[in-house]
């Protein structure tokens, strides 16, 4: 067992990494986790009570109008159609793509290098047993943008159901770029999170 453990802060597609580590045979391998909205969308066929029918509605939208265009566009080499089907979909606007600046454009174009794997090889969203989640023994903060996407909204709530040891904020007026637009606050958080675990393991 190594002496120390890290504390890991995980955004974007780097929490479809973390989540794993944290549930693996070797557990104390992380100390704690701060998910910054995790897309994992899988969860969404797997909501309980009265959100199972949205769930399950919100993940075969996504998968329709989100995924499979992505798709269709990577695998002719496309990245552009692809970009654009995505930003369409999340920002509920067929024009999203089109009021992004120039200099916006081609930044998010150098940053989908991941998509031209995923959307040609692989997939954006792997199946993800719940089970699995419960499993998670680390204490873990969810940040949770209160302007974020609505889909990304259930899955953090499903996320604050499954795992046993966590605290859930939700960052007024934050959206899911919120270490960007409020860095110094979602800095403090995460330092203040891991003060609290490291006071508590302490005891």
């Amino acid at each position: 067992m190594p002496r120390t453990s890290p504390w890991l802060i995980a955004v974007l597609v780097l929490t479809l990494a973390a989540l794993p580590l944290a549930w693996s045979a070797h557990p104390e391998l992380v100390r704690s986790l701060v998910l910054a909205e995790a897309p994992v969308v899988p969860l969404l066929a797997h909501l309980h009570g009265e959100r199972a029918e949205t769930g399950k509605a919100t993940f075969s939208d996504i998968q329709q109008r989100m995924v499979k265009p992505m798709q269709e566009a990577f695998q002719k080499g496309d990245r552009v159609a692809g970009v654009r089907a995505f930003m369409a979909y999340v920002m509920g606007d067929p024009q999203a793509w089109d009021k992004m600046s120039e200099p916006a454009q081609k930044e998010t174009l150098a940053n989908a290098g991941e998509w031209d794997v995923m959307m040609t090889t692989g997939e954006l969203f792997p199946d993800l047993d719940p089970r699995a989640i419960r499993k998670i023994k680390a204490p873990v903060l969810l940040l949770s943008g209160e302007k974020s996407y609505p889909f990304l909204k259930l899955i953090d709530e499903e996320l604050e159901h499954l795992i046993p040891d966590n605290w859930r904020i939700i960052l007024r007026g934050a959206t899911h770029r919120m270490w960007f637009e409020q860095p110094e606050v979602c800095r403090k958080e995460a330092l203040d999170f891991f003060i609290r675990v490291g006071m508590r393991r302490a005891a």
